[in-house]
């Protein structure tokens, strides 16, 4: 049964629930999926991990585009997972869902073939009010904002959890993050110091909005 308020947006050739509990699916974001899909196939990757996965829309999407075995969706909030769970049924996706922060709940857990992993982590400075369209000052602020020096703490978090990861996963991995137009700077200063082989990936408006990495 639908709630109240829920709304629907097509994204990616399917249409999704949303509602003020979650980001809003954006048009930007299918990049990071047609990214995603072409480095799955490429590489023959089996497994999906997705994190903090709002309404589902980027590991739905990249299930219904690849043959995957298995695909995680974490995210920390409850009212967002109930609507990834709406999606869930909506397009028969075999995707788990998972209520955790980042990494925590599988960085032990063994995994034996390739892995493909996305996020979309909030990135968003707090007074960048100007490059922030209207809709987007509507969503749930913990989707947007994070920590308060350089509003990259959350994903330098998330990496370094990814690290640990790896040392108890010898399979390569693949990651695929959003970042905000006006970070490459201060991810690629962290990212020299912990990565050996990462990217950045334009948007189709060619800003640089997504970061790879393999390891």
């Amino acid at each position: 049964m639908k709630t109240p308020n829920l709304e629907e947006i097509e994204f990616f050739y399917n249409r999704f629930y949303f509602d003020k509990n979650v980001l809003i699916p954006r048009f930007d974001t299918e990049s990071l999926v047609r990214e995603a899909i072409d480095i799955i196939k490429k590489n023959d990757i089996k497994t999906l991990i997705d994190i903090w996965t709002w309404s589902w829309i980027i590991p739905i999407s990249i299930d219904l585009n690849c043959d995957l075995d298995s695909v995680y969706a974490i995210d920390k909030s409850s009212k967002a997972l109930k609507i990834a769970s709406m999606n869930k049924m909506k397009l028969w996706s075999k995707v788990e869902l998972i209520r955790w922060d980042l990494l925590n709940q599988i960085i032990d857990k063994d995994f034996w073939e390739p892995i493909m992993m996305t996020a979309n982590l909030p990135y968003i400075k707090a007074d960048d009010w100007e490059n922030m369209s209207e809709d987007t000052r509507l969503e749930p602020k913990m989707a947007l904002f994070w920590w308060k020096k350089t509003w990259f703490e959350l994903y330098e978090k998330f990496f370094r959890q990814v690290l640990e990861f790896k040392k108890k996963n010898k399979n390569k991995i693949f990651l695929l993050c959003e970042i905000w137009f006006d970070q490459k700077e201060i991810a690629e200063r962290f990212l020299a110091k912990n990565f050996k082989d990462f990217s950045f990936v334009k948007d189709l408006r060619w800003f640089d909005r997504f970061i790879r990495i393999t390891l």
